[in-house]
């Protein structure tokens, strides 16, 4: 596992840990959001990387405009 999410990825490529901003920020790269996004999504959705991106994808389609 590496010392920093930075420098290879995420800490683990299927959970995301909000307790790590590092971790946090590679996901909402990946994912296309802001970091509040992923952070939102893992308390409506838990920390499994694609159940979080299943929510987010269902949220913004959902919302289309909203905001």
């Amino acid at each position: 596992m590496p010392d920093t999410a930075h420098e290879t990825g995420p800490l683990d490529r299927t959970r995301i840990h909000v307790i790590d901003d590092d971790d946090v920020n590679v996901w909402a790269a990946r994912f296309g959001v802001t970091p509040d996004d992923v952070r939102d999504a893992v308390k409506a959705a838990g920390d499994l990387a694609e159940d979080v991106k299943a929510h987010l994808h269902a949220h913004h389609a959902s919302n289309g405009s909203d905001h």
